[in-house]
Protein backbone atom coordinates (compact mmCIF):
# COMPACT_ATOMS: atom_id res chain seq x y z
CA UNK A 1 0.00 0.00 0.00
CA UNK A 2 3.29 2.25 0.41
CA UNK A 3 3.89 2.10 -3.45
CA UNK A 4 -0.10 3.98 -3.96
CA UNK A 5 0.42 6.04 -1.12
CA UNK A 6 3.56 7.86 -2.79
CA UNK A 7 1.63 7.73 -6.22
CA UNK A 8 -0.75 9.71 -4.40
CA UNK A 9 1.90 12.19 -2.99
CA UNK A 10 3.36 13.08 -5.94
CA UNK A 11 -0.15 13.44 -7.59
CA UNK A 12 -0.62 15.79 -4.74
CA UNK A 13 2.40 17.40 -5.61
CA UNK A 14 2.04 18.10 -9.02
CA UNK A 15 -1.63 19.51 -8.33
CA UNK A 16 -0.37 21.79 -5.98
CA UNK A 17 1.83 23.50 -8.45
CA UNK A 18 -0.62 23.50 -10.83
CA UNK A 19 -3.45 25.22 -8.70
CA UNK A 20 0.12 27.80 -7.37
CA UNK A 21 0.70 28.67 -11.22
CA UNK A 22 -2.96 28.83 -11.84
CA UNK A 23 -3.68 31.20 -9.05
CA UNK A 24 -0.82 33.66 -10.13
CA UNK A 25 -2.27 33.64 -13.35
CA UNK A 26 -5.78 34.41 -11.75
CA UNK A 27 -4.38 36.58 -9.38
CA UNK A 28 -2.84 38.78 -12.81
CA UNK A 29 -6.19 38.41 -14.81
CA UNK A 30 -7.64 40.49 -11.77
CA UNK A 31 -5.59 42.71 -11.82
CA UNK A 32 -6.36 43.68 -15.27
CA UNK A 33 -10.19 43.40 -13.92
CA UNK A 34 -9.56 46.24 -11.84
CA UNK A 35 -8.18 48.86 -14.26
CA UNK A 36 -9.50 51.89 -14.12
CA UNK A 37 -11.10 52.43 -17.59
CA UNK A 38 -13.80 53.95 -18.96
CA UNK A 39 -15.91 50.90 -21.13
CA UNK A 40 -18.08 51.65 -23.85
CA UNK A 41 -20.15 48.01 -24.37
CA UNK A 42 -20.94 47.35 -28.27
CA UNK A 43 -18.94 46.42 -31.67
CA UNK A 44 -17.60 49.52 -33.39
CA UNK A 45 -18.73 49.56 -37.15
CA UNK A 46 -16.99 51.37 -39.77
CA UNK A 47 -18.99 52.16 -42.86
CA UNK A 48 -18.39 54.36 -46.21
CA UNK A 49 -20.16 57.61 -47.00
CA UNK A 50 -21.83 59.01 -50.14
CA UNK A 51 -23.16 62.09 -49.87
CA UNK A 52 -24.56 61.68 -53.78
CA UNK A 53 -24.24 65.04 -54.43
CA UNK A 54 -23.66 65.81 -58.31
CA UNK A 55 -19.80 66.28 -59.25
CA UNK A 56 -18.93 64.67 -55.48
CA UNK A 57 -15.74 62.36 -55.55
CA UNK A 58 -18.23 59.98 -54.19
CA UNK A 59 -20.14 59.69 -57.20
CA UNK A 60 -17.13 58.60 -58.99
CA UNK A 61 -16.50 55.83 -56.31
CA UNK A 62 -14.36 57.29 -54.34
CA UNK A 63 -15.80 57.65 -50.92
CA UNK A 64 -15.64 60.37 -47.92
CA UNK A 65 -13.79 58.91 -44.79
CA UNK A 66 -16.03 56.27 -43.44
CA UNK A 67 -18.59 57.02 -40.41
CA UNK A 68 -18.36 54.86 -36.98
CA UNK A 69 -20.92 53.63 -35.51
CA UNK A 70 -21.70 51.76 -32.37
CA UNK A 71 -23.77 48.44 -33.21
CA UNK A 72 -24.99 46.78 -29.41
CA UNK A 73 -28.64 44.70 -28.82
CA UNK A 74 -31.05 46.55 -27.00
CA UNK A 75 -33.83 44.57 -26.13
CA UNK A 76 -32.53 41.50 -28.37
CA UNK A 77 -32.38 43.96 -31.89
CA UNK A 78 -29.31 45.21 -33.44
CA UNK A 79 -28.68 48.85 -32.77
CA UNK A 80 -26.48 51.13 -34.59
CA UNK A 81 -25.45 54.43 -32.81
CA UNK A 82 -23.72 57.01 -34.71
CA UNK A 83 -20.19 58.28 -33.08
CA UNK A 84 -19.36 61.63 -34.01
CA UNK A 85 -16.00 62.30 -36.05
CA UNK A 86 -14.54 63.87 -32.64
CA UNK A 87 -15.66 61.30 -30.37
CA UNK A 88 -13.31 58.22 -32.79
CA UNK A 89 -10.23 57.96 -30.51
CA UNK A 90 -12.22 57.73 -27.23
CA UNK A 91 -14.73 55.62 -28.94
CA UNK A 92 -12.36 53.56 -30.40
CA UNK A 93 -10.07 53.16 -26.96
CA UNK A 94 -13.10 52.45 -24.78
CA UNK A 95 -14.50 49.90 -26.99
CA UNK A 96 -11.19 47.85 -27.16
CA UNK A 97 -11.09 48.59 -23.19
CA UNK A 98 -14.38 46.51 -23.16
CA UNK A 99 -13.32 44.01 -25.25
CA UNK A 100 -9.69 43.73 -23.26
CA UNK A 101 -12.34 43.05 -19.81
CA UNK A 102 -14.72 40.56 -21.19
CA UNK A 103 -11.69 38.52 -22.70
CA UNK A 104 -10.13 38.89 -19.16
CA UNK A 105 -13.35 37.70 -17.11
CA UNK A 106 -13.64 34.52 -19.88
CA UNK A 107 -10.07 33.87 -18.71
CA UNK A 108 -11.30 34.41 -15.53
CA UNK A 109 -14.18 32.36 -14.88
CA UNK A 110 -11.95 29.58 -16.85
CA UNK A 111 -9.07 29.63 -14.02
CA UNK A 112 -11.86 29.49 -11.53
CA UNK A 113 -13.51 26.65 -13.12
CA UNK A 114 -9.92 24.56 -13.41
CA UNK A 115 -8.78 25.39 -10.02
CA UNK A 116 -12.02 24.22 -8.38
CA UNK A 117 -11.19 21.11 -10.23
CA UNK A 118 -8.00 20.96 -9.06
CA UNK A 119 -9.07 21.50 -5.69
CA UNK A 120 -11.01 18.53 -5.83
CA UNK A 121 -8.46 16.55 -7.14
CA UNK A 122 -5.99 17.42 -4.67
CA UNK A 123 -8.59 16.31 -1.95
CA UNK A 124 -8.92 13.22 -3.29
CA UNK A 125 -5.57 12.45 -3.65
CA UNK A 126 -4.85 13.48 0.09
CA UNK A 127 -7.39 10.98 1.29
CA UNK A 128 -6.77 8.20 3.48
CA UNK A 129 -8.55 5.46 3.97
CA UNK A 130 -9.48 2.97 6.70
CA UNK A 131 -8.66 0.96 8.69
CA UNK A 132 -4.72 2.76 8.69
CA UNK A 133 -1.84 0.33 8.11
Amino acid sequence: MYRNAQIDLEQASRLRQQVARLTAERRGVERELMRRHCLLRGSLLERPRFCGKAGCKCTRGQPHPPSLYLSRLVEGTARHLFIRASDHPRARRDASAYRQFRQALRRWRAIVKELNELWEALGEAREESYPFE
